[in-house]
């Protein structure tokens, strides 16, 4: 009987035994699984990233659907404006980007202002440079003056770059695609910049320059910089990337210039939006060209596959009563009217293409001999009508040329003129109204 314990003893220990092997045994056929799933994941990420192309010069962008609104806040010689975003789906990483730049902006100065006392003034400026293709891109500035003479201050620059789909910061390398062959870019580009500022700095006035400075030592610090992986002093626009080489001086790289290395415009692209609204951002804007389009008081972009429409208003009366709003109004009621009736043919004939484009400014003007002040509205623009066809292979490229042109000053008009080609232009027409009742007036 003894030995039949035993043996039923012995059966159970070894019964035992070889089910903890199987389980230990599946366990760690499961984590290979697992890692080898997670390597496999990890691997199609990064042929992905290889795979990011860079920017299609007859390609179209679209603003992020994102509101971004302006806060102040203001403590004895401290004034401070930060910026705040308003739209995405994940709103745990909306707070986080918000509080982030709230953040930033209240603390920038700290680092070289630490005693208050010792300065007059401090003021802080957030500035959005990039809202498009589910990335953004701040620079936050800060002044201080330590005395009235004007000389002495201080000043400096935090930059915040974010990928929407993540939350996370992008680094310098990312801008790129992965074959860009960033230092020669980073050394060009440097040298351009660096040459730039020292002429700018030492030209006297009689036009002659007398010291340059040791530009290749610059250059060689700064793809050194680069090497070390210590380029995070950077922000960006729709058409160029600036870094930030001291307190006086940007480097500016080209988008354009490098466009086949630039990845931003698709690195971060979803096939599911992101934001909970789909109508804040323009759509279908051209690559490498900024949009100023929301500095007008009343804008219409629209690109569809047979009509562009590019519609923009300007008022400016010096006041902002009832009539002046009645008549603002009543133009943009006429505007959306031509908008909708530019639809409808477009709909209704599929092979041509139609181009609604004007610029409309309306200001208070005087006139003497009269005794009287009267709004001068000033139209310029057109509509056109051409094939399909024509469009994409004669007009569309004039567009893209116009809107990649601007480099700075007055807000651009987005008229574009199609004469050589249509052979027929834009028109400029001037009515006046009384400001009064909106009546027509002759002058």
């Amino acid at each position: 009987m003894f030995k039949t314990i035993k043996s039923r003893v012995i059966f159970v220990i070894v019964f035992c035994l070889i089910c903890i092997a199987i389980t230990t045994g599946a366990i760690i056929y499961k984590n290979i699984e697992i890692d080898e799933t997670e390597g496999a994941k990890k691997e199609e990420a990064r042929l992905q990233e290889d795979t990011v192309k860079g920017v299609n010069l007859k390609g179209t962008y679209n603003q992020n659907d994102l509101s971004i609104s302006e806060k102040r806040a203001t403590k004895e010689k401290i004034e401070i404006t930060f910026c705040q975003i308003d739209g995405l789906k994940d709103a745990d990483m909306q707070n986080k980007i918000n509080k982030e730049l709230e953040v930033v902006a209240i603390n920038s100065y700290k680092e070289q202002i630490s005693d208050l006392d010792k300065v007059l003034n401090v003021f802080v400026n957030t500035t959005n440079y990039s809202n498009f293709a589910n990335v953004l891109s701040f620079s936050v500035d800060y002044t201080s003056k330590i005395d009235d003479n004007g000389d002495g201050f201080y000043q400096g620059h935090k930059f915040l770059n974010y990928d929407l789909t993540t939350g996370e910061k992008i680094t310098f390398d990312k801008l790129f695609t992965s074959n860009a062959p960033i230092e020669e870019i980073l050394r060009k580009s440097s040298y351009y910049s660096l040459v730039q500022r020292n002429l700018q700095n030492n030209l006297s006035g009689d036009m002659v320059v007398s010291n340059y400075g040791d530009v290749e030592d610059d250059v060689a610090l700064i793809i050194d910089k680069y090497k070390k992986g210590k380029i995070t002093e950077f922000y960006f626009s729709p058409t160029e990337i600036f870094i930030q080489y001291d307190n006086d001086t940007l480097i500016t790289i080209n988008m354009q210039e490098y466009s086949d290395y630039i990845a931003i415009y698709n690195r971060y692209l979803t096939n599911e939006s992101i934001y909970e609204k789909n109508d804040i951002g323009n759509k279908n804007l051209y690559t490498l060209a900024e949009d100023y389009r929301k500095t007008y008081q009343y804008s219409d972009y629209e690109k569809e596959s047979n009509y562009f429409i590019d519609v923009n208003m300007l008022v400016v009366t010096g006041k902002e009563d009832i009539a002046v709003e009645t008549f603002k109004q009543q133009k943009i009621n006429q505007i959306e009217k031509e908008i909708e009736n530019i639809k409808h043919l477009a709909y209704q004939n599929s092979d041509n293409f139609y181009i609604l484009n004007y610029n409309i400014y309306v200001f208070a003007a005087d006139d003497s001999g009269l005794g009287q002040t009267y709004l001068q509205c000033t139209t310029k623009g057109n509509t056109y009508e051409m094939t399909v066809h024509d469009f994409e292979e004669n007009v569309e490229p004039i567009i893209i040329k116009t809107n990649r042109e601007y480099s700075g000053g007055d807000i651009p008009e987005y008229i574009y003129d199609f004469t050589d080609i249509l052979k027929v232009g834009p028109q400029n027409i001037d009515e006046y109204f009384n400001p009064e009742t909106g009546e027509k007036i002759v002058i």
